[in-house]
């Protein structure tokens, strides 16, 4: 019984590390052993993952008083009398234990779902906007999801299987498996990979589909139209056009481009289009513009821990714009800026 327990926190430590991208290549290897024993240890890695208010209690017990943030997440997480057995060890080990022993898999996360769908069961994970996360499929593939996005891939994901469906944006880390192609689905789009790390970004609404390719091999086929195929090399950035079946390849430095992966945005001469658009979803705020003049403005920054409040301020300089804020406090809703030109 003893070991057991040693063995949980043991395996609590490495999620904890996982949660924060500080695990290290053999710990990773214990992780993925540990999920490739049967579909509820996957699960429940998953809905860790996605659950950003457990994350942020992690990080808040990692950071600071672990006393007081220790009674803050026995009220969220329940289990109180079995904490007090626990408080003598690390916080990361009561991710584990607590979800383990309680089995509190799905009460964890609202974001895990299955649904049925053409006779295919799914899993689907889910980040709304203002939240990231990272998922270890299956296979032992690793997906970063950036706000907004939803992934799903049939519960039966197997090496005869590896199909995901993806709306919004994710950059994979596919394992490498012979004669097992990885393919991801995004509005008709689909990239086949057999082992690489690329990005895609997908998400409802936008008229193109960007894939960017860091190394490895990817091919870029449609569901619907036979002839439509086009080999990806490392550092190339395809846009397919949903609307008229277009697409435009070039190169880009895909160390900026991906950046967010590591909780950064950085913006090189970007239209403030895109940068609005970008830091809507970063941030779960809402940005009006009531001067058009504001679209003719180019932005370059790098944002990693600021505010919404902060960034506004150096865009307001940088692109010489007025911005006024709305917190919404009182109204529940989201924070609104509003855009002028000075």
């Amino acid at each position: 019984m003893k070991s057991s327990i040693h063995k949980s926190i043991k395996l609590g430590q490495i999620i904890g590390k996982y949660l924060t991208n500080s695990e290290s290549v053999k710990e990773n290897e214990i992780l993925s052993d540990w999920i490739n024993e049967n579909s509820t240890n996957r699960d429940l890695l998953n809905s860790i993952s996605s659950n950003k208010k457990l994350i942020q209690e992690y990080e808040i017990m990692n950071a600071f008083n672990k006393k007081q943030a220790l009674e803050r997440f026995r009220d969220k997480v329940l289990l109180k009398a079995k904490i007090k057995a626990l408080k003598r060890w690390r916080v990361a080990a009561l991710v584990l234990v607590l979800v383990g022993v309680g089995g509190l898999i799905y009460s964890l996360s609202n974001n895990l779902t299955r649904t049925e769908n053409m006779s295919t069961l799914y899993t689907s994970i889910n980040t709304g906007n203002g939240q990231r996360s990272r998922v270890m499929l299956p296979d032992s593939s690793i997906v970063w999801l950036n706000s907004g996005t939803t992934l799903s891939y049939p519960v039966n994901f197997s090496e005869d299987n590896r199909k995901i469906i993806l709306e919004g944006q994710a950059f994979f880390q596919v394992t490498h498996k012979n004669k097992s192609p990885f393919s991801v689905q995004a509005d008709g789009l689909v990239i086949r990979v057999l082992g690489t790390k690329f990005d895609v970004s997908a998400y409802p609404g936008d008229n193109e589909i960007a894939v960017v390719l860091k190394n490895g091999k990817v091919e870029l086929t449609h569901k619907e139209f036979e002839g439509f195929n086009y080999i990806m090399q490392p550092g190339e950035k395809a846009l397919y056009n949903v609307t008229d079946n277009t697409m435009n390849v070039g190169l880009i430095d895909t160390d900026v481009y991906l950046s967010w992966i590591d909780g950064k945005l950085i913006f090189r001469n970007e239209p403030i289009s895109n940068v609005i658009e970008k830091l809507e979803k970063w941030y779960d705020i809402d940005v009006t513009v009531s001067d058009s003049e504001v679209y003719n403005s180019i932005f370059s920054g790098t944002i990693k821990n600021e505010s919404y409040e902060e960034i506004f301020r150096l865009i307001g300089i940088a692109c010489n714009l007025n911005y006024k804020m709305k917190h919404n406090y009182e109204k529940e809703e989201k924070p609104e800026i509003i855009l002028s030109k000075k």
